[in-house]
């Protein structure tokens, strides 16, 4: 993946990460609910109360260890089956690199792997774990780093060797680095035929706009991308301060410890501290950015600069998600735009935490004819929760899912040793966990209903369409008309032209 986006992917399990810190593009993919044009929906019984069952659940730790150069180690031994599988998370990552060239952070991250080590070329490296059934794989984005492998307990020494080999001293062969930049290109050059990828790009851009959190990769920088930056990024970024290393499976922690102090022990610390992550003093332009492509459909992209992780109202904003969009069928934006208005062929919502300032944002899809309709609808819906409560027993079902998926974070030794190491990484409070589900049961009405006051302001809304001509010229019709009531009257129509990313003039 070329672009370096303002959120990680994978963060999280099922309940947290899908709702709470996510990737957009994740989201358009899995948490998207898509059915067919003006389908109404089977309405699904209320989810039964495990209250009781959930609270009593008390995930395994991980045992703990800190080798001499700051990596930390967890391991959480698993004898059902004959394998292991770890995976290292590194601090840092392409926010931290702002001299860089777009894209090569991530480049750094596949090419680790890819690109051979000093002791094997890529594809002898790639025979050799063929043979051993194993799997090693490397990715940098723009918070940390992660390098992880799976092997059978009995080749866990040979794979761990290779494994250290990858992280330490990758060869970055010039051949994988061209074949690399070729299908970088590639992926670049067909960004215009996927809505959902030009929406999420161009939605991020008029964000974060120059800051790190919005740049964006094009086929310029791809080429400037050479093997000594990649080198040097390496050297940068791959470090045992504050790292830490998830080791799940059937072998004993002797054998655990004896091998990574072999392999890993003589990683040399650094010293050295992160700084703070950079700034977000960007004020994003409300308006209606239209881009036009061929598409039949049109796609919805609407929000707002959002909130750090951990805010005070954090247990509010996750019940609130569950209520506004992040639920499928049973959200209010499904239920108020696709249900009864049959305007949507999908629609999702949420508010979504990031290092500095997440994002608010709705995104839907539907007819070029009825986008302006759509449109109206979803800004309804907003102010609809600022001013009215949940009702208790709305409140009452939307905890329940919570708390039914949280448990699935926990649902084998990788998730619990995982979470907990990328909780630290993170800085999430030690007591994390054990005080959520607490938190979530104490929402009320009235939390729910200041989130929608406090987190959304329609004004601020940065809208992104992507459509053909007839629904630009539904937009169109709808500026030139005498409705002052519409709520889409106050926005500016901007047209905006999109090749490999946002271009203007």
């Amino acid at each position: 993946m070329v672009d370096e986006k303002v959120v990680d992917k994978s963060l999280f399990g099922k309940g947290m990460f899908r709702k709470s810190v996510f990737s957009l593009c994740t989201l358009l993919i899995a948490g998207s609910v898509m059915g067919c044009y003006g389908k109404v929906a089977t309405v699904q019984p209320p989810l039964p109360s495990r209250a009781d069952e959930v609270a009593a659940f008390k995930p395994v730790k991980p045992e703990v260890w800190q080798l001499p150069n700051g990596l930390e180690v967890m391991f959480l031994p698993d004898q059902e089956l004959p394998l292991v599988r770890g995976r290292l998370f590194i601090k840092g990552g392409a926010l931290w690199t702002p001299s860089s060239t777009p894209g090569a952070v991530g480049a750094t991250g596949e090419l680790m792997r890819g690109g051979g080590t000093s002791e094997l070329p890529a594809d002898e490296l790639d025979k050799e774990l063929e043979r051993l059934a194993a799997q090693i794989s490397t990715s940098f984005a723009t918070e940390f780093g992660s390098a992880g492998f799976s092997c059978l307990s009995s080749d866990f020494e040979r794979v761990f060797s290779l494994f250290s080999q990858v992280l330490l001293t990758p060869r970055f062969e010039s051949e994988k680095v061209s074949l690399w930049k070729g299908q970088a290109l590639e992926g670049i050059r067909r960004r215009k035929e996927e809505p959902n990828t030009v929406g999420t790009i161009a939605f991020n851009q008029l964000l974060y706009g120059s800051t790190p959190y919005g740049r964006i990769a094009k086929s310029a920088d791809i080429t400037r991308i050479t093997r000594s930056e990649l080198q040097k990024l390496h050297k940068e970024l791959v470090k045992p301060d504050g790292a830490v290393l998830v080791v799940t499976g059937k072998i004993p922690r002797t054998l655990l410890e004896r091998v990574v102090e072999r392999e890993l022990g003589g990683w040399i610390s650094r010293g050295s501290v992160l700084p703070p992550p950079p700034t977000i003093e960007v004020e994003p332009k409300p308006g209606i950015y239209f881009i036009e492509l061929p598409f039949s459909q049109a796609t919805i992209f609407a929000g707002q600069l959002g909130v750090p992780r951990l805010t005070p109202d954090y247990p509010a904003i996750e019940v609130f998600n569950e209520v506004f969009g992040a639920s499928g069928f049973g959200s209010r934006l499904m239920q108020r735009v696709r249900t009864e208005k049959g305007l949507s062929y999908s629609i999702y919502g949420a508010i979504a935490p990031g290092i500095v300032k997440g994002m608010n944002f709705i995104t839907a899809q539907t007819k070029a004819e009825s986008v302006d309709e759509a449109l109206a609808e979803i800004l309804l819906v907003v102010e609809e929760l600022q001013h009215t409560m949940v009702s208790e027993s709305d409140l009452v079902e939307r905890k329940s899912a919570i708390k039914n998926s949280f448990v699935f974070n926990f649902d084998s030794p990788d998730n619990v040793a995982g979470r907990m190491a990328k909780l630290r990484l993170l800085k999430y409070p030690e007591d994390y966990d054990a005080t959520f589900l607490p938190k979530i049961e104490a929402v009320t009405p009235s939390d729910v209903r200041n989130v929608a006051k406090e987190r959304w302001n329609r004004d601020k809304f940065v809208i992104v369409i992507i459509g053909n001509d007839k629904a630009y010229r539904e937009l169109e019709a709808l500026k030139t008309a005498q409705a002052q009531d519409s709520a889409l009257q106050k926005f500016e129509l901007i047209k905006l032209s999109f090749d490999q990313a946002l271009e203007f003039e």
